[in-house]
């Protein structure tokens, strides 16, 4: 399984955090993403952003820099669902800085959106030689 595969599975079967919002916002992300039917979508997601994550020194995205890559087919909630899912499963990592939306199209021109930080410790799978050797000690 590579890097995007596991992020997909991770973004889909993450139950969500109870203290990140109270109302349904997270359990709607988190049916969206979950949902077989839009596996491909959250594949295409994961693979745009964490693509361009890795093209950074820093390994920080942002949607602006992402939204041209997407697929013209990946409805725009999906987006939306599997960054917040992605986030929730710590595998994108607020910085605490912003920028400003391009997203005119979207109606999100000129809004802050966060700067992510890529953190791919939650998808990696641990070294199975580390995993024997623990178990013997």
């Amino acid at each position: 399984m590579d890097t995007v595969d596991a992020a997909v599975e991770l973004a889909a079967t993450l139950r969500p955090l109870p203290l990140e919002y109270p109302d349904t916002v997270s359990d709607v992300a988190a049916l969206l993403a979950g949902d077989p039917r839009n596996r491909d979508q959250v594949r295409a997601v994961v693979q745009v952003v964490i693509g361009d994550a890795l093209t950074d020194p820093f390994w920080e995205t942002t949607a602006n820099r992402w939204r041209s890559n997407l697929p013209h087919w990946v409805r725009p909630p999906l987006v939306g669902a599997t960054v917040r899912r992605l986030a929730a499963a710590g595998v994108l990592v607020a910085t605490g800085r912003y920028a400003r939306s391009t997203d005119a199209k979207g109606g999100n021109g000129n809004k802050l959106q966060p700067i992510y930080a890529l953190n791919l410790d939650p998808v990696r799978r641990p070294d199975p030689a580390a995993v024997l050797e623990a178990a013997v000690s």
